[in-house]
């Protein structure tokens, strides 16, 4: 079994390790992470660095403290030499880069802690967590790198409480996590349309990315973002140096996804990809319109994630066209003109000024969903979930087919994560086949299937503007959540 610690020499299992990865995530390198591996272990060696001892989280903690990465020789005696620094003691964030590395070290020299792979899709082991019913414990709100580092220990907690409740060995419980998961994952397609794009952002490219994108015609990838990124907004990618131009334009495939092990901490998946003519950075210094951007006045700097206004978007178009290039090939903004958004300042307004009259669109009455449902949970605790339908059964333990729960605001990865999670918990309780969340912004529902819903593929997406203008996407969602729908469930 691949995971087996016991099976052999720990560098080549490593190797392997890191070869699965790559196969399932083009954009890690199995050959970079072997030679961290070894590195490490240099340095683990030649530092004496021991995690043996009764309290496992101070040992983890003052390994993360000390330990650093220095280039090395092996002298002519065998002995390792340490040469030049290539990690700080005190860079945590630049230790974060190397939690697939490290996770996998401690996972073969140390019983307790567990290998974190895919380190730039964490949504990955979220998924899979969702599929096995592993709760995680909340990422923490917080700018300070070192605690992510921290968070890594919890997961260990997490993952071995799940282990021994299975009475699993650590190679069996890897297994699930990374494949048994990932075979129900994979069967998952994401068949939903994009929404109409509402937002636009810019974010940054490499040299080397720009040349994998231009010579694999790659149209699908992974880019950081703002946490307010949403499916369907309009990702304009900057090629950094040696470059210095606005190089393609791409839809996002995801929602801003929070990362606590990568070194950009958010990222989104993105898609339909299209390279127009290239907009360099003179360009914009001297355009009347452009000049004026704080961004091109801060000569790029900091473009990860940066917001542009519709008014920027569509003075952007002008420039790609007047270089001879079709720009009816290029997402367009949506922008509703008949739909007066409510006043939100509390959780409560999104119910009643925008989803109660929404459901009575859909043919609902009031007698047709209970809200505040209380239900057991746990040792007399009570979850509450903000809309059920068609609830049956006696007091506690109803089954329905159909929740939502609303909050005021879900516009970071964090909220949106928290939000997906507290509804699934609602709807395993009550053996739903489909769930909602929402907020001022937006309605997202999914599919249900024995307990497990894909946080990464809903079936349906849009913002309340949309939806309340858009007769065919108000159609589509009928079909969906229509009164007439729900109660035959």
């Amino acid at each position: 079994m691949l995971f087996n610690p016991e099976r052999g020499e720990h560098f080549d299992i490593a190797d392997e390790i890191f070869k699965f990865q790559e196969q399932k995530e083009s954009n890690l390198n199995a050959e970079i992470l072997s030679a961290r591996y070894t590195f490490l272990a240099a340095n683990m060696e030649v530092n004496n660095l021991s995690l043996v001892g009764e309290d496992n989280r101070s040992l983890y903690k003052h390994f993360i403290d000390e330990f650093e990465i220095r280039d090395y020789r092996v002298d002519e005696n065998g002995k390792i030499v340490l040469l030049d620094i290539i990690v700080q003691k005190d860079d945590y964030r630049a230790k974060l880069d190397w939690v697939a590395t490290f996770s996998t070290y401690l996972y073969l020299a140390y019983e307790f802690y567990k290998p974190i792979l895919f380190t730039h899709n964490f949504s990955f082991i979220q998924r899979a967590c969702d599929v096995l019913d592993i709760v995680l414990p909340p990422i923490p709100h917080t700018n300070d790198h070192r605690q992510y580092l921290y968070y890594y220990f919890d997961l260990c907690e997490t993952f071995n409480a799940f282990q021994k409740e299975n009475n699993l060995t650590d190679a069996e419980f890897c297994a699930c996590l990374y494949d048994f998961s990932s075979m129900y994952l994979d069967t998952k397609k994401d068949d939903t349309e994009l929404t109409a794009p509402t937002n636009i952002w810019l974010t940054g490219a490499s040299k080397a990315d720009i040349k994998y994108i231009e010579e694999t015609g790659i149209n699908e990838s992974v880019w950081a973002c703002n946490e307010r990124t949403r499916r369907g907004d309009i990702v304009i990618l900057y090629a950094l140096a040696p470059h210095s131009c606005i190089h393609s334009i791409w839809r996002a495939n995801s929602g801003g996804q929070f990362n606590p092990f990568d070194f950009y901490h958010c990222r989104t998946t993105v898609r339909d990809g299209v390279i127009i003519p290239p907009i360099s950075n003179k360009e914009l210094k001297v355009h009347p319109y452009f000049s004026q951007l704080p961004i091109v006045r801060r000569n790029m700097q900091g473009v990860n994630g940066i917001e542009l206004s519709a008014q920027d978007y569509i003075e952007l178009l002008k420039i790609i066209e007047s270089k001879g290039f079709d720009t009816g090939k290029l997402p367009q903004l949506y922008i509703p003109t008949d739909y007066n958004t409510p006043e939100v300042h509390v959780e409560k307004d999104v119910e009643e000024k925008i989803l109660i009259p929404l459901l009575e669109k859909l043919g609902y009455t009031s007698e047709d969903y209970t809200r505040q449902l209380s239900q057991k949970a746990g040792r007399g605790l009570k979850a509450i979930p903000d809309f059920v339908f068609f609830p049956h059964g006696e007091k506690h333990f109803h089954t329905a087919p159909f929740v939502i729960e609303a909050k005021r605001d879900m516009r970071s990865a964090r909220e949106l994560d928290a939000a997906f999670e507290q509804a699934l918990s609602y709807s395993r309780m009550l053996q739903n086949s489909i769930m909602g969340i929402c907020d001022k912004e937006r309605l997202i529902l999914y599919s249900v299937e024995n307990g497990v819903a894909d946080r990464s593929n809903p079936i349906f997406e849009n913002h309340w503007a949309v939806i309340y203008t858009d007769v065919s996407i108000f159609q589509k969602l009928k079909k969906l959540i229509g009164r007439d729908i729900i109660c035959k469930l």
